[in-house]
């Protein structure tokens, strides 16, 4: 099992506290008391990380039935356009909308679901989700006409807006700072598993049957019922035996606590919990204002390189490459291994230079592949080197899968201090899927299609490029820094050595 790696290694804690310091401190205290360090053994005898590896899965459940939506859309226009799914047939200009509405779907619900995270928790928020992915699905099992599939797709939308907040927000939140890039990962993971899959079955059943086979895998995720609240969730509100509990299910059922709840406690500053009773207050701040910058421009270039053009339109790029259909297998294997990867280096390597390498690279493939593609477009020639297109296109997927798919939705909640993160993060989600809708409505409008693809890898390398510049100058490494670390870097301690990490033992920095 991929996550097997994890369970085998052990975590050395630095100086923290008998376990009822952390419960009794008072918040207008600065400092934490004085403790008697316990030996490093203590700490690491007990640790299982089966319950941070299992949890992960399960509440990714719900991102590989999104996945299965949002891919839903390239296998099925075939069938749809030829009169062979439903009673009525769309147009080409309404199928363009039928792929569309998803992303705004999830760009309206994106900040309600955020909001609501914070008063909820993560755990009933991504439950909640099953309510619009499984109405969307309903409505397209019994489609009569072409707002019926609109309604639909709007509303596998609104799942997948929240999940693209909620999930990540959550795995932060219970997993080990020395494992929370690899799992992260994960979600994105998830998300390409769940596309693969509906455009291999998309090629395999009658589209009346993939519907209800997609709404029935829904049950599956009645398992997040199963796995804790995030011990953040709980000791924010004061509930610090269920904190405990929970911190027990994640670790093992002998681990000891007390160096994480010390964490928890240190965490909880006088300035956090005053943005906790106002969060609009956070928007004051410089650095809140720049995480906001920072990980609002990595989501829209997320978009913009060029992964929505491929998930909603990947066969017809595929034959407008004169690729034949099973090509698309090597794709996907080539994703698959992207993530792997990514799984694998970014709590070795870091994250910027696993951006700037991948970033690169990208740029090299799909700048080849557009000229590739203008080629073609010259020449209308079925031997235009296909299969040497088909490589580049391979080699952007693993490194699109690698680099900046992952990292952005990890990036996304490492930059914000917790009690920003609902709206934070939401606000960044909204733009990704707000871009998102732009490009999906550009390369599906005009007269003339054709002309519009070269442009799309020629915008993607670009992007690739720009990512890379980004990654060097803009972007601090977060690898196993605490939030309040990180926010220190914003503040003007740039990717230098001189930074704490989780293992010091300096307490939280002040904000401006």
């Amino acid at each position: 099992m991929v996550f097997g790696w994890l369970c085998s290694q052990p975590e050395i804690e630095s100086r923290p506290p008998s376990r009822t310091d952390a419960p009794r401190t008072e918040p207008q205290s600065s400092q934490p008391p004085h403790v008697t360090i316990p030996e490093v053994s203590d700490f690491t005898k007990g640790e299982d990380n089966t319950g941070q590896c299992l949890a992960t899965v399960i509440s990714n459940i719900c991102t590989f039935c999104f996945g299965i939506a949002i891919g839903w859309s390239a296998p099925s226009k075939a069938l749809v356009l030829d009169h062979s799914a439903y009673s009525f047939t769309p147009s080409k200009q309404e199928w363009k909308w039928v792929c569309a509405l998803l992303t705004l779907g999830a760009a309206s619900w994106s900040i309600p679901m955020g909001l609501l995270m914070k008063s909820m928790g993560c755990k009933k928020v991504m439950i909640l989700q099953l309510v619009p992915i499984g109405l969307g699905w309903s409505m397209l099992i019994f489609a009569k006409n072409v707002s019926m599939l609109y309604a639909g797709r709007f509303m596998q939308g609104m799942c997948g807006g929240a999940l693209c907040v909620v999930v990540p927000v959550y795995t932060v939140e219970i997993s080990q700072v020395r494992h929370r890039g690899a799992l992260v990962s994960v979600f994105h993971g998830a998300f390409i598993l769940g596309v693969i899959y509906s455009s291999a079955i998309g090629r395999l059943l009658d589209l009346w049957i993939i519907n209800i086979v997609n709404l029935v895998l829904l049950l599956l995720c009645l398992l997040q019922f199963l796995i804790p609240e995030s011990p953040s969730y709980y000791w924010a509100r004061g509930n610090y035996s269920r904190a405990n509990e929970s911190l027990h299910w994640l670790r093992g059922k002998y681990y000891d606590t007390r160096k994480e709840m010390r964490q928890l406690m240190l965490e909880g500053t006088r300035s956090e919990l005053a943005l906790q009773q106002n969060i609009m207050l956070g928007f004051k701040r410089r650095k809140t204002r720049r995480s906001l910058c920072r990980a609002s421009s990595l989501t829209i270039m997320q978009t913009l390189s060029g992964s929505t053009v491929f998930v909603f339109y990947s066969t017809h790029i595929l034959v407008s490459m004169h690729l034949s259909y099973e090509s698309a297998a090597a794709l996907a294997v080539a994703e698959i291994f992207g993530f792997l990867v990514c799984f694998m280096l970014v709590d070795l390597a870091g994250r910027r230079p696993l951006l700037i390498i991948t970033s690169l690279v990208t740029f090299v493939c799909t700048l080849y592949t557009g000229l590739c593609f203008k080629l073609k477009l010259i020449t209308d020639h079925e031997n235009s080197v296909p299969w040497a297109s088909l490589v580049s296109m391979s080699l952007c997927a693993a490194t699109y899968t690698a680099g900046l798919g992952p990292l952005t939705w990890l990036i996304n909640v490492e930059l914000f201090v917790k009690p920003m993160r609902p709206l934070g993060c939401s606000l960044s989600v909204t733009l990704n899927w707000l871009t998102a809708f732009v490009v999906v409505i550009w390369y599906g409008s005009g007269h003339e299609q054709r002309l519009a693809k070269p442009g799309v890898f020629f915008l993607m390398a670009t992007v690739s490029l720009i990512v890379c510049i980004y990654g060097i100058i803009f972007l601090p490494e977060t690898k196993d820094l605490t939030p309040q670390k990180i926010q220190q870097k914003l503040g003007g301690f740039m990717n230098t050595t001189n930074v704490a990490s989780i293992d010091d033992s300096s307490s939280d920095d002040s904000d401006d």
